[in-house]
C-alpha cells in the first residue's frame, strides 16, 4: 500500500513539474515570439542607435537654441543700451528746451539804474542779448530773466522803453539767474572791458551773488513747427 502511494505522489509530483515547465516555455514564446534571441539583441541594438542618433539630433538642437538665445541677449542688451542713452538724450534736450523745472548751483545777476535816471531798456536791450550770450558761452545749463525761463526760442525785443521776453514786459530792476560753474560765469562776465562794465559805462548797476541752489521755473509757452520736419537717416542719402 505504502509503495503504490509513493507511485502515486511522485507521478502527482511529475505532472505539477511538467505543467510548470510548460508554463515557462509557453510564456518565454509569448515574450520573445518567435525572434531568436540573436535576432531580439540585433533589434534592440538598432533601437538604441535610433535613439542615440535622436539625442545628438536633440542636443545640437539645444546647442543651436543656446546660441540663438546668446544672440538674442546681446540684441536686446544693445537695444537697452541705446534706449538708456536715447533717454539721457532726451532728458538733456528737455531741460535745454526749458521743459521741466531745474535748480541747481550758479549766479544771480541784478541789473538796475537809479530811480532818478531815465534807462530805456528798449534802447540798451542788446547789451541784454550779449550778456546772454556771455552766460551761454560760459556753459551755463539754465537761465530766466525776471522769472522767465530763456531758451532756443526766447524773444528779446525791445517795446517802447522796455522789453519783452517770451512776449512779457520786462521793467527794472532785471533779476537774472544762470545755473552753472559760479567761477566761470563771474570770469566770463567781469573781465576788463566785458560786458558788466559795459553795462556799467552806460549808467547801470551790476550785482552778482553766488548760490548753493538756485531754482528756475520750466518754460511755459509752447513752440508749434509749422515749417521744419523731422528727417530720418535714410532719406539723408
Amino acid at each position: 500500500m505504502n509503495k503504490i502511494w509513493q507511485k502515486v505522489m511522485m507521478f502527482a509530483v511529475s505532472l505539477i513539474l511538467g505543467i510548470i515547465l510548460i508554463t515557462q516555455v509557453r510564456t518565454k514564446t509569448n515574450l520573445l515570439g518567435n525572434i531568436s534571441i540573436g535576432e531580439r539583441t540585433a533589434e534592440m541594438s538598432e533601437e538604441l542607435t535610433k535613439l542615440n542618433t535622436e539625442k545628438n539630433r536633440l542636443r545640437e538642437e539645444l546647442e543651436t537654441l543656446k546660441e540663438k538665445n546668446k544672440e538674442y541677449e546681446e540684441l536686446y542688451k544693445s537695444a537697452r543700451e541705446e534706449y538708456m542713452r536715447l533717454s539721457e538724450e532726451l532728458e538733456v534736450h528737455k531741460i535745454i528746451s526749458g521743459y521741466y523745472d531745474v535748480k541747481g548751483p550758479g549766479t544771480i545777476i541784478t541789473i538796475d539804474a537809479d530811480p532818478n535816471s531815465y534807462m530805456s531798456l528798449a534802447s540798451s536791450h542788446q547789451y541784454i542779448l550779449a550778456l546772454i550770450s556771455y552766460l551761454n558761452n560760459a556753459g551755463v545749463e539754465a537761465i530766466s530773466i525776471n522769472g522767465q525761463r530763456y531758451t532756443n526760442y526766447t524773444e528779446i525785443v525791445p517795446v517802447l522803453d522796455h522789453i519783452n521776453v517770451n512776449g512779457v514786459a520786462m521793467v527794472l530792476p532785471l533779476e537774472i539767474k544762470a545755473i552753472g560753474n559760479s567761477d566761470t560765469i563771474r570770469a566770463s562776465l567781469n573781465f576788463v572791458g566785458g560786458i558788466v562794465s559795459q553795462l556799467k559805462s552806460i549808467g547801470y548797476t551790476i550785482e552778482t551773488e553766488d548760490s548753493d541752489e538756485i531754482f528756475i521755473q520750466r518754460y511755459d509757452g509752447e513752440k508749434q513747427f509749422k515749417y521744419a520736419v523731422p528727417v530720418k537717416r535714410d532719406e539723408e542719402s
